[in-house]
């Protein structure tokens, strides 16, 4: 499994956020969790935050606000980004 850490900004501030790479059978994962900041990003990020390499985010559905969905758009297009080249 890799490991890759990312930053991104909410409110005008960074955070770093831990990305394991799973390459299963026939799909890639990227799990989410926070990385230094993670009392800061409590209530922030999703816990068991996953998205499928085509996309596909996958978090507590209690959790699924606008706010939220913004989160994990804007974490999986640095995902995008950064880890895909």
């Amino acid at each position: 499994m890799e490991k890759h850490i990312i930053t991104i900004v909410l409110n005008d501030k960074p955070y770093q956020l831990l990305i394991s790479i799973d390459h299963l059978e026939e799909e890639i994962t990227y799990r989410v969790a926070p990385g230094a900041d993670e009392n800061e990003l409590e209530g922030i990020i999703p816990e068991n935050l996953e998205f499928r390499a085509n996309g596909h985010v996958k978090f507590d559905e209690r959790l699924r606000t606008v706010e939220s969905e913004q989160i994990a758009r804007l974490i999986w297009q640095e995902i995008l980004d950064k880890l895909n080249p």
